[in-house]
């Protein structure tokens, strides 16, 4: 389904804020730039980790706590671990 045009459905109507951002494309400026461009030496795949989810979970709160990812803080023991 093509998305509507919805004009300005926002203005005079305070419950209505934020509707013409869900109906409306982003301009095509801002999008390009929001793009990250990743590293073009290194070649990024997944690899699927299991875990107890006690674990998982106290990754999770470590990580809010430094404010860094759980990707990041697993990586970063597997580099210290193996000198990678």
């Amino acid at each position: 389904m093509a998305k509507k045009n919805l004009g300005d459905i926002e203005d005079n109507n305070k419950n209505l804020g934020g509707v013409s951002a869900l109906f409306n494309s982003p301009a095509k400026e801002i999008a390009k730039e929001e793009k990250v461009a990743p590293k073009a030496d290194e070649e990024t795949v997944t690899y699927p980790l299991r875990m107890k989810k006690s674990s998982l979970k106290a990754l999770k709160i470590l990580g809010a706590q430094k404010g860094i990812t759980v990707k990041d803080l697993i990586m970063s023991v597997i580099e210290k671990e193996y000198d990678l």
